[in-house]
């Protein structure tokens, strides 16, 4: 049984093992990642005492000091922002901009009382405090007329389809409300929370309540609905990044870049959660990519120094909408053109019952000439077994991949059901695959970050 205990006795503990440093010293050369050296990352980031690493909180400011103070000790030169006494650091403090936020949402004709937040709806994006048209109940696929307000009718076990949404927006909805789902609801506040590139360009955009729909329902087609949104200022709020880099030594291929990332943080501590266990501990999603990053660094920094220059982050708020690679890809720390190519590393903790016990997968594998290549020179990737899932799109890899970079995310995710749960713990870990996992990968990036190879989109798959 689990308690929460306070920030501050939690803060304590944290900063004394942030300073207890690894005195196995690598040697430079034939290196390999150590089970002992995953179970330590793992169980410090998905612990308890980080009490789930929130989007945004202290606790993730916590995680990507964890991680900066790794990569100085493996002797990787910072790529943050400059500390106190004017040095770069090895964190990126990222100001993520305050926005107006939904406090209460009133739908007019048979439907009059207003919703509460965080019960009756959740509010993706909203273009106008005030929104009128004709009601259209659409199943997805279905085309919207410019100007209605459409209720998209999802079935208790559809899943929420992004697809939809884009083409209704394209179509010219001028508002569209979706159905909540079973899962939807029970993961309401996450939902609320996530602001997608997506959803963020929808035009008036909000998943309603069961009940709302059933208000909704009872109207003919055509009816003419109008939406009031009262909104309020939110908080200017913080998410962090962890960066450290080890600049290339062939004076032709020194500017290039390859990026090695993870994203840093969960879902936190949610009050509401059933249970006595409140804690989102996030093992799997992503302490796990995370401490793939770290166990790279290691091993690459312990060997020859690389031809090409490697990024090594780690990415605040993915959960909360992205906004920790959205602001490393809008303010590059080097010329775009002489980005070569990303892998993110997510969710490899436990292997995938739909490829084989070895592999990994790679999202986005037929869109490029990347992940060929890699397998080619031994790294165990095979294409996405689940692309109804578009996991491509689904990571800190796309916001680089929407600029042009070719950026893929490697996985082993087997949908398995604690993802976004309390039961997303250490406990649930396969150790030995996910070492074996992190090493197959280090001979090919050994040699990517080695050659002048530049992976390229294939004819039409660009995102």
């Amino acid at each position: 049984m689990r308690n929460n205990r306070s920030s501050s006795f939690f803060v304590g503990v944290i900063f004394v093992t942030l300073f207890v440093v690894n005195a196995a010293a690598q040697k430079a050369g034939n290196v390999s990642v150590k089970e002992s050296n995953v179970r330590a990352g793992m169980y410090f980031l998905a612990g308890d005492a980080l009490q789930g690493r929130g989007s945004g909180t202290i606790f993730e400011r916590i995680a990507a000091e964890y991680v900066g103070s790794q990569f100085m000790q493996f002797g990787l030169e910072p790529a943050g922002e400059k500390g106190a006494d004017g040095r770069p650091t090895f964190v990126q403090t990222v100001e993520v901009p305050g926005r107006e936020m939904v406090s209460n949402i009133a739908i007019g004709g048979a439907y009059t009382k207003p919703a509460v937040f965080g019960t009756d709806f959740v509010a993706y994006s909203v273009s106008a405090k005030q929104i009128s048209g004709p009601l259209q109940k659409l199943k997805p696929g279905a085309s919207a007329t410019r100007g209605s307000i459409v209720l998209l009718m999802l079935g208790p076990d559809e899943k929420f389809d992004q697809a939809a949404i884009r083409k209704l927006q394209q179509e010219g909805a001028a508002a569209i409300m979706m159905a909540e789902t079973k899962e939807s609801r029970e993961n309401w506040a996450m939902v609320a929370a996530r602001r997608s590139p997506v959803l963020s360009r929808a035009p008036f955009l909000l998943s309603v309540s069961t009940a709302t729909v059933a208000s909704l329902d009872a109207l003919a087609d055509g009816s003419t609905i109008e939406i009031n949104a009262m909104t309020a200022p939110s908080a200017k709020t913080y998410t962090w990044n962890a960066a450290g880099k080890i600049t290339g030594t062939d004076p032709k291929l020194s500017s290039e870049v390859i990026l090695l990332s993870s994203h840093l943080d969960h879902l936190g501590v949610r009050e509401n959660t059933p249970g006595d266990d409140k804690i989102f501990n996030g093992a799997d999603d992503d302490a796990s990519g995370t401490v793939a990053v770290i166990e790279l660094a290691r091993v690459l920094a312990a060997g020859k120094k690389p031809k090409r220059t490697i990024y090594f982050v780690a990415f605040g708020s993915e959960e909360a909408g992205g906004h920790g690679s959205r602001y490393f890809a809008d303010n590059l720390p080097f010329p775009q053109d002489k980005f070569v190519a990303n892998l993110q590393f997510e969710m490899i903790g436990r292997p995938d019952d739909k490829v084989k016990a070895d592999e990994l997968w790679l999202t986005g594998y037929e869109r490029s000439t990347l992940g060929p290549e890699l397998a080619k020179r031994g790294a165990k990737l095979v294409l996405d077994p689940r692309p109804e899932q578009n996991f491509f799109r689904r990571s800190d890899n796309y916001t680089l991949a929407a600029k042009g970079i070719v950026a893929h995310t490697v996985s082993s995710f087997g949908l398995h059901t604690d993802y976004h749960k309390v039961t997303d713990e250490n406990k649930t870990i396969d150790f030995e695959h996910m070492t074996k996992s992190i090493n197959s990968m280090v001979g090919p990036i050994n040699w990517l970050v080695n050659s002048d190879f530049k992976p390229m989109w294939n004819e039409g798959m660009k995102p």
